[in-house]
């Protein structure tokens, strides 16, 4: 609010006139092509399961061992149980508090 409502000073007019407040443009988030990451066209045969030369995977090698890597590292995840305990230690701590 930028009234005055004080009656007292009805009267009298604002030594300094005051400007619209200035808004800052708002910031928006793009993208950003990466210009070098090229996923040669065997990796994406081999990932969608389609059979791929060994000669074809070796010539992508760093593409090809980091998907060996994220392959190995899900697999592991795939294989974590929960011990059974777990819940009901968790129940009985939040009933503690």
């Amino acid at each position: 609010m930028m009234d005055n409502l004080d009656p007292r000073e009805a009267g009298r007019e604002e030594a300094t006139p005051r400007k619209p407040m200035e808004q800052e443009p708002a910031m928006t988030d793009r993208e950003v092509p990466l210009a070098s990451a090229h996923t040669p066209e065997a990796i994406h045969a081999w990932l969608d399961g389609e059979n791929v030369n060994e000669s074809q995977l070796a010539a992508a090698e760093k593409e090809y061992a980091f998907w060996r890597r994220v392959e190995e590292e899900t697999g592991k995840r795939r294989r974590i149980k929960t011990p059974t305990s777990l819940p009901g230690e968790i129940m009985r701590a939040i009933k503690k508090d």
